[in-house]
């Protein structure tokens, strides 16, 4: 009886209706499920999601952790990592001093500031003053100084920062100024250049693509001349960029925002620049893309770059194809000459209000029984990018948890696959991309199959969901952090 009040005591509803559970019945995968999506949790909920990964299994969590920070092969969230290795400062100090020093490797010099305040203040200046003792004598340092916070910035807890870190390093106020300013030379940060309002000094071929996306308007505003020339040069192919740091949910977002005929230029450029994670995969894959009211902002732009950029690259029968899910779901084709007029192509299809993910699989279903399509025919993955809140089921008889009803008790997923199969088919195999988790529903347990959980808003992971046979949800977890790369993370 004890499994089955645990299965019991699993079952949740969406903010919809519809019948979910609480976890996968491994809090390792819950963490990884979700661990790239929860930008808009409370800092306590996020940690508490972390301490029940942690306490089952130590080093894959920690995996996990600096895997959704990883800026180049990861996730690159940035807050709810620092939100955890703060609480392991305090509560696990062993455990993190052991990792302290792959912190910058990860993510970024500031990341270290979480650390200030805690019992690993003072190896984090440690660190600090080591890098930079380096630094000083190399004619190509690291990005240290371009992180560390200056004394006489805008911010108040910047400057508070900046004072602690100079004291501690055992400079002066001059020292400190100084030091920083000679070394962000040596790097050649444009901020450097900005500040100085030295346009003329600025080799836009060169900036890194975040800093591009971020100053265009002031690079265009102040240097306008040149600025062009170099926009044109990029539209002609003369020369490229390499967007590997950028993210496609950044690029959509400004597209959206009706941007000037120069934004566009840069836009289109960055889009062609982003790494190819798909290549010469033709499975026949399609992104269900959640247009939801309850999806607004940047989840809504993740949605949609990760459903464009599987379209536009996808070598199966379903290329330059998405599909919407709402009351009366739509498929959508991406038609335009280049990134900014797709984007644009795209807004102005039918979004609807709801997350009724069902009318979606019965418009899958009902087409291929209407027109005796073999299962081949179908598309054999389907990767639902969402925040998790479908729509109850229709007739499903669950009224949240009132007790008064007869509660079905199969997950709306459940009852989708068996519509599939009374009818002959084969439920195609579903990947559940989380893009905004306030909930913690997990749509499937860890045992299903056919079934993955993912987060984030990097597009690399279609590169192991693409290029691998479709095993469990777990097994797909440990092969992204069982890379080479997190061989170094311990316990």
């Amino acid at each position: 009886m004890l499994n089955e009040l645990k299965k019991e005591l699993n079952y949740k509803s969406t903010e919809n209706g519809a019948i979910t559970h609480k976890t996968s019945n491994s809090y390792v995968l819950d963490y990884f499920a979700q661990g790239s999506s929860l930008r808009n949790r409370d800092k306590q909920e996020i940690i508490q999601i972390f301490k029940k990964s942690f306490y089952q299994d130590p080093l894959t969590t920690m995996k996990i952790l600096f895997y959704s920070r990883d800026i180049r092969g990861g996730q690159g969230e940035r807050d709810t990592f620092r939100y955890i290795i703060k609480y392991l400062a305090d509560n696990h100090t062993d455990i993190l001093n052991k990792n302290i020093h792959l912190i910058s490797e990860f993510g970024r010099w500031d990341d270290i500031y979480a650390l200030f305040d805690t019992k690993l203040e003072d190896k984090a200046i440690e660190l600090i003053k080591e890098q930079l003792n380096k630094d000083i004598t190399l004619e190509q340092p690291s990005l240290l100084a371009k992180w560390l916070k200056s004394e006489n910035t805008s911010s108040k807890e910047s400057r508070r920062l900046g004072n602690i870190t100079r004291k501690k390093l055992g400079m002066t106020p001059k020292q400190y100024r100084k030091t920083l300013s000679e070394l962000r030379k040596r790097i050649d940060i444009v901020e450097e250049k900005l500040s100085k309002k030295k346009y003329e000094d600025i080799d836009y071929s060169k900036i890194p693509t975040n800093a591009s996306l971020k100053y265009r308007k002031a690079f265009y505003r102040n240097d306008e001349e040149r600025y062009v020339d170099y926009l044109d040069s990029l539209t002609k192919g003369k020369i490229k960029i390499d967007s590997k740091t950028l993210y496609p949910y950044q690029l959509v977002s400004k597209a959206l925002k009706y941007p000037s005929d120069e934004e566009k230029q840069l836009l289109n450029a960055m889009w062609d620049g982003l790494p190819d994670y798909i290549g010469d995969n033709n499975e026949n894959a399609i992104a269900v893309v959640d247009t939801s009211g309850s999806m607004y902002g940047t989840p809504l732009e993740v949605a949609i770059s990760l459903g464009l950029y599987l379209a536009e690259r996808n070598k199966g029968a379903f290329k330059n194809h998405f599909i919407t899910f709402a009351d009366n779901p739509e498929l959508v084709e991406v038609v335009g000459k280049d990134f900014c007029e797709k984007v644009s192509n795209i807004s102005n299809a039918n979004w609807g209000m709801s997350t009724d993910i069902e009318a979606t699989f019965d418009l899958i279903l009902n087409t291929a029984i209407k027109n005796k399509l073999k299962q081949e025919e179908l598309p054999s993955k389907i990767f639902i990018i969402s925040d998790m809140e479908f729509n109850q089921i229709e007739n499903s008889g669950y009224y949240s948890w009132n007790r008064k009803q007869q509660r079905d008790d199969k997950t709306l997923f459940a009852n989708l696959k068996n519509r599939f199969e009374s009818n002959g088919y084969k439920m195609p195999n579903l990947v559940f991309w989380n893009v905004d988790s306030r909930n913690d529903n997990i749509p499937m347990t860890m045992n299903e199959n056919g079934v993955q959980l993912v987060s984030g808003a990097n597009p690399i992971l279609f590169e192991t969901l693409l290029n691998n046979e479709f095993v469990g949800a777990y097994e797909i977890m440990m092969k992204e952090i069982g890379k080479e790369r997190y061989n170094c993370i311990t316990v």
